[in-house]
This record gives C-alpha cells, sequence and structure tokens, in this order.
C-alpha cells in the first residue's frame, strides 16, 4: 500500500514538467547560433527570451507550491492510498514515457516529412530548391524516437524486472521477510 498526498504528486509533476522545460531550452540553444540574422538581433532576442524560459523552468522547480496551491486550494494535506506497488508504479512510469516518446516522435517524423515534401514539390516546378541534409537527420532522429519510445512502452516489464535484479531486489525481499517472520514468531 502507498500512501501519499496530492500535494507531494502535484510537486513532482510540476518539477518534472520543469525539467523538461529546461532540457527543451538547451535544446533550441544552439539553433540561435545556426540561424543568425544579418543585423545580430534575432540572437540578442532569442538569448533573451531562452533566458526568460530557463528562469521560470527554475521558479518552477523551487517553488512548485504556487501552482500546486492554485490547482488544489485547502485540499493540499488529502491522503492518496493505492494498492499499487512499487513495481507496478515504475512500469506504468516507463510505459507512459514510452508512448510520450512514440507521439513525439511520429509527430516530428510527420512536421519534417511535410516539409521535405514542400521542398521536392517546389523543386519539381523548376525551383532550384534542395532538401537540407539537416532534415534528413531530423527524419532519422524521429524515426529512432519513435522506435526507441515503442520498444520502451511495450518492454517497461522486462525493464523494470532488470532493475530489481540489478537491485539486489529479491535478496532484500527476502532479508525483510526472514525478519518480518522472526519478529513475529517473538511475540
Amino acid at each position: 500500500m502507498m500512501k501519499t498526498t496530492l500535494y507531494t504528486v502535484l510537486c513532482v509533476a510540476i518539477r518534472l514538467g520543469a525539467v523538461l522545460m529546461a532540457v527543451n531550452v538547451f535544446e533550441r540553444v544552439p539553433d540561435v547560433f545556426i540561424y543568425p540574422a544579418r543585423d545580430g538581433t534575432y540572437a540578442i532576442s532569442a538569448l533573451l527570451l531562452e533566458g526568460a524560459s530557463v528562469l521560470v523552468a527554475l521558479t518552477l522547480w523551487l517553488w512548485p507550491n504556487i501552482l500546486v496551491w492554485w490547482a488544489i486550494g485547502r485540499n493540499r494535506h488529502e491522503i492518496l492510498e493505492s494498492p499499487i506497488g512499487a513495481d507496478d508504479i515504475q512500469r506504468i512510469a516507463f510505459s507512459v514515457m514510452g508512448v510520450w516518446l512514440c507521439i513525439s516522435g511520429i509527430s516530428g517524423l510527420l512536421g519534417h516529412g511535410a516539409s521535405i515534401l514542400i521542398v521536392l514539390r517546389r523543386s519539381s516546378y523548376g525551383e532550384a530548391t534542395q532538401v537540407p541534409t539537416s532534415e534528413w537527420h531530423w527524419l532519422v532522429q524521429y524515426a529512432l524516437v519513435a522506435f526507441a519510445g515503442a520498444v520502451l512502452a511495450l518492454g517497461s516489464r522486462g525493464l523494470v524486472g532488470l532493475l530489481r535484479r540489478l537491485r539486489g531486489y529479491p535478496y532484500a525481499t527476502d532479508v525483510q521477510r526472514v525478519h518480518d517472520a522472526s519478529m513475529t514468531q517473538d511475540n
């Protein structure tokens, strides 16, 4: 039986969102230098906006309770009980992350595939355009993300089992059972 509060669950979710937001910002920063504008104002504006995004992510990491307070109001000490074990929660988390990666990979494939089709269509009309090499790179990357997400979602049970074995979990539970059995016999 797992016990926690709604407040704790929402704080963890908001901090996870803050980490994802910061990672997304750091992924976009190289684009500022790869595609610079001639007058340089694009780079300065983009860096200021990315800096503001990092500050928002940092604020959400340090003070997630601001959003939690708005979301749940006075029910912050509401106890959540779940008969789901730790292994099941871990399996659910891996499955959700796998599905999210798979959907994000498919979305990226469709977006960059559409860009390639547009460029190819323009070149068939006689415009001197060529598909940038980076578009093919993105197609391969998003295909790998979609594939890895599908593998993670479908293989979450095996991954949880592997993590249990790496931690020596069966041995630890056997020692705990022997300890619990000796405690109940003494009473």
